[in-house]
């Protein structure tokens, strides 16, 4: 997923649920850099917030 497309998520879900906390529960995206690489951060696919992939951090 890209920037813009979690920011469209972010957009819908302000819309929907204005200042509801998402759980993140659900599916979760890698968050892909305009060149396609992996950014290792995570995107929310029902909030398109973005955090840090914690298995990245492992290595």
């Amino acid at each position: 997923m890209t920037s813009k497309e979690a920011g469209r998520l972010q957009k819908i879900w302000l819309l929907q649920y204005g200042d509801k906390l998402c759980s993140h529960s659900r599916v979760v995206d890698s968050l892909i850099t305009n060149d396609n690489q992996n950014s290792e951060s995570l995107v929310c696919r029902e909030c398109g917030a973005v955090f840090p992939d914690p298995l990245t951090r492992l290595g």
